[in-house]
């Protein structure tokens, strides 16, 4: 899946969700996290990379099951969080109305691109990690904004389906309008501050 760029109707590159939530994330688990594979002797853009792919692997196999299109089985990891979506999918029941599309917000300037809008007002996105963060409810939040500026959809629910790399079980957590609406007043937050950032790193590198 190629790395997607976001332009604004002046045709000027503007930030995705998931830039600027990397902005301001919480790097302590992270931390941890690389720490711990560090002590195992593994590098961490090896492991990170590997990770990755996997997520990367997913979406596109789950979006050809969903389009009904051919796919060849992968013979990796990403076989066992594709089995676990299989099983989840293959006992749901939604009406599809895209996969994988890109969106600009005129009105909050970023871009994004949601898994898929299911039922005209439901968004589903896939996750392979081995837990829920608040990163993916305010994730969700963005698209929200995103499918109801530029789709004119009312949305009501986000699904978050995570299917992790290990572990017999996949978990699927589903939240409110209420709930995506106080996650997008922290983004809102987020992307302001992305730019103040922007500027502020500007005025420190300056060599006036």
């Amino acid at each position: 899946m190629a790395h997607t760029v976001y332009k604004n109707i002046e045709n000027k590159k503007i930030p995705s969700v998931t830039t600027i939530l990397g902005r301001f994330k919480d790097s302590g688990a992270l931390i941890r996290w690389s720490n711990a594979e560090g002590l195992k002797g593994n590098k961490y853009d090896d492991v990170m990379k590997k990770h990755q792919d996997i997520g990367t692997s997913l979406h596109e196999l789950a979006e050809m099951h969903i389009l009904d299109q051919y796919y060849e089985l992968p013979k990796d990891e990403t076989l066992v969080c594709f089995n676990k979506f299989l099983t989840w999918w293959e006992e749901s029941d939604y009406k599809i109305n895209w996969t994988e599309k890109s969106l600009t917000s005129d009105l909050y300037q970023y871009g994004g691109t949601a898994d898929v809008l299911v039922n005209d007002d439901t968004i589903i996105d896939f996750k392979t990690s081995k837990n829920f963060y608040p990163d993916y409810l305010v994730q969700g939040s963005a698209y929200m904004q995103l499918i109801e500026e530029v789709d004119k959809r009312k949305i009501k629910k986000f699904i978050l389906a995570r299917f992790p790399k290990s572990g017999d079980n996949f978990e699927i957590r589903e939240f409110n309008r209420e709930q995506l609406d106080q996650a997008f007043e922290y983004f809102k937050t987020l992307r302001t501050a992305f730019d103040q950032n922007k500027e502020l790193n500007k005025i420190v590198r300056s060599k006036k």
